[in-house]
This record gives C-alpha cells, structure tokens and sequence, in this order.
C-alpha cells in the first residue's frame, strides 16, 4: 500500500515539477524577449513587441517566473528526498572511499544552505 502511494506522490510531483519548468521556461522566453526591461529596450537596442502578452504586463510575468520557480526549487528538494535511498546508494557505489563521501554530503548540504537562505530575504 505505501509503496503505491509513493509511486503516485512521486507521479503527482513529477508532473508539476514539469509543469512549474514549463512556466518558468515559458515566462523566462517572455521576459527576456516579448516583453523587454525599459532598460534594455533603451540602452541595448532590444525591440518589444508588445507592452502586455494575454492580458499580463512584464510585473506580472515576473511574478509567474518568482513563483513558479519558488515551486520548482521545493519540489525538486522533496523528489531528492523522495529518492534519497536511491542516491546515497549510487554515491556509496561510485565513491566507496568514505571520506570522499562525507565531503559529497558536506558538498551537497551547503549546496542546499545556499539554496534555501535567499528564500528567507524574500520573505522577510
């Protein structure tokens, strides 16, 4: 029964893992070149096409990528947790020498302090 639940969670969580790149791909694409920065229309020659695309001005397609990329980073950390068993098996195939991985596990824990603690200025 729990291994069922966890195949659907993971599904669920795949999907809006894909969902939430696609928005931020998509929003990024629109960002960069639908709608240009005023800065970049004046100083760096880019040429909008539009001042608003479906109705959303460049803000709030700004607000999208933020929030859809807010999204992707939680959910990215939940499936490595969800996987958790699988990649510390991979690692402790790959490195058997066990300093070297308690520095991959060093290496990782800050890569993942230094993806969380920026999230606490946006919040603050």
């Amino acid at each position: 029964m729990f291994r069922k639940n966890k195949m659907l969670l993971n599904i669920v969580i795949d999907f809006v893992m894909l969902t939430a790149m696609a928005l931020v791909s998509i929003s990024g694409f629109i960002l960069e070149i639908v709608i240009p920065s005023r800065h970049a229309v004046k100083f760096q020659g880019a040429t909008p096409w539009s001042s608003q695309l479906l109705g959303l001005g460049r803000h709030d397609w700004g607000e999208i990528h933020l929030w859809a990329g807010i999204v992707l980073v939680i959910l990215l950390a939940i499936h490595i947790l969800l996987h958790i068993n699988m990649v510390s098996a991979f690692i402790k195939k790959k490195y058997p020498n066990h300093i070297l991985r308690v520095l991959l596990y060093i290496l990782f824990l800050m890569l993942l302090i230094m993806t969380i603690v920026p999230w606490f200025y946006l919040c603050y």
